[in-house]
């Protein structure tokens, strides 16, 4: 398959979590943490990685292990402020954006990379993660869809594009509906799920 651009959000605050929820262990392991050794996983499907955050911290780890550290100071802007960012960091180098978000931390590697490979071999301009009726992350976006990303306001991000082009959508079925479920709360990590259709990182 074509290598896409692996993007990783790490610029929320964590507002309903109570803490900076990115530097919260599960299972021993901050959950930013464990979405960047994801990420580092699916190489060599990976062109380049890019993190978005608001945390020098952050930046300066991931960049020690290939990132490419962009800074968001602007999280109240909402997540399409972090998508064109990463949009803006990605000119240059070919491939589809694929967005992946700290605060799934059941997400496991071998999903992401048949997601991938299974979008790469459909045709279609975007896709994302799903189970049953309900879609989620990651995300990727071909490379046509680049001027919509960066187009994007509020705190919707990039549903709106997959909303007006829902024929160029594919989805990909998780094997588990934890592996899309988003941490906003200590009670989710208790394992009560929860409705995440208003908080669906770049959708």
């Amino acid at each position: 398959m074509k290598p896409v651009i692996l993007v990783l959000l790490a610029a929320g605050r964590g507002v309903r979590f109570g803490e900076n929820k990115l530097l919260y262990p599960v299972d021993g392991v901050p959950m930013y943490r464990r979405a960047a050794d994801l990420a580092m996983r699916l190489e060599p499907m990976v062109r380049k990685k890019i993190v978005v955050t608001g945390y020098e911290e952050i930046g300066r780890e991931l960049e020690a292990d290939g990132f490419e550290a962009v800074m968001n100071h602007r999280p109240e802007l909402g997540i399409s402020h972090s998508v064109r960012l990463a949009a803006e960091a990605a000119e240059g180098t070919e491939g589809g954006i694929c967005f992946l978000v700290c605060d799934q931390p059941w997400l496991t590697a071998d999903t992401v990379r048949g997601f991938l490979e299974g979008w790469d071999r459909s045709g279609k301009g975007m896709g994302c993660l799903a189970f049953g009726n309900q879609p989620g992350n990651p995300a990727v976006f071909g490379e046509k869809y680049r001027e919509e990303l960066k187009k994007l306001t509020g705190d919707k991000g990039g549903r709106q594009i997959m909303n007006r082009f829902p024929a160029d959508v594919f989805f990909y079925e998780a094997p588990e509906k934890r592996e899309l479920q988003d941490v906003d709360t200590r009670e989710s990590l208790r394992g009560q799920s929860r409705d995440n259709r208003n908080n669906m990182g770049p959708l």
